[in-house]
């Protein structure tokens, strides 16, 4: 797994003309650094006597972000493996009219999957954003330059996943489906919108 290997490792990977990793899980890693910069401001919070009051509250925040952070790591090698199984499914035989209705079955099935590893990533920004918020309002107000762009970082995981999402819906035959993952991807995006201005908002006007 990537996680478990250097950074250059995975960039030279990235650069190289194999089909993965590629954007989806590019986009995942992009979403891990905007939790972890979340967590270092938690962590420059927790203790700090002038923030005595919000140390229960900033304790949660940084499970929170955690939690975030170790599921977008694991959704970068989620991402490469769902992309992996649908190519496979393009190289089946089709010689046949049994062979083609199968390799078409299978490649439905994992056009689902492949959707749906880069709308969870949408999905976790969007809370990401949330919990981000909160800390902008009462975290460590030395640090909370590292909100913003953890925040930057979270919106440019959604953006780039949405990409990925639309790629495989529009190739998806069963239509309600493909409507039900974009409109999720929608909200997603619009929350991401919506919560990346007020904290960019927040932490300039405490700058």
């Amino acid at each position: 797994m990537y996680i478990d290997q250097s950074l250059r490792e995975y960039l030279d990977d990235l650069s190289s003309p194999q089909p993965t990793p590629g954007g989806g899980s590019a986009a995942a890693l992009s979403g891990a650094m905007g939790a972890a910069l979340a967590s270092m401001v938690t962590r420059l919070t927790i203790g700090k006597p002038e923030y005595a009051d919000v140390q229960q509250e900033i304790a949660e925040l940084l499970r929170q972000t955690e939690r975030l952070r170790l599921r977008f790591e694991e959704l970068v090698q989620e991402d490469i493996d769902a992309y992996e199984r649908l190519s496979m499914c393009f190289r089946l035989p089709r010689d046949t009219s049994e062979q083609s209705e199968a390799r078409s079955r299978a490649i439905q099935v994992r056009l689902q999957e492949a959707a749906l590893v880069p709308l969870e990533v949408a999905e976790c920004a969007a809370e990401l954003l949330q919990h981000c918020r909160r800390i902008a309002e009462i975290g460590n107000k030395h640090v909370l330059s590292d909100i913003a762009t953890g925040v930057i970082l979270a919106t440019s995981a959604a953006n780039g996943a949405s990409w990925m999402v639309h790629v495989n819906t529009r190739s998806m035959k069963n239509a309600v489906r493909a409507q039900e993952l974009n409109e999720r991807l929608k909200a997603a995006l619009q929350a991401i919108t919506e919560g990346s201005q007020q904290v960019l908002e927040l932490v300039g006007s405490s700058m």
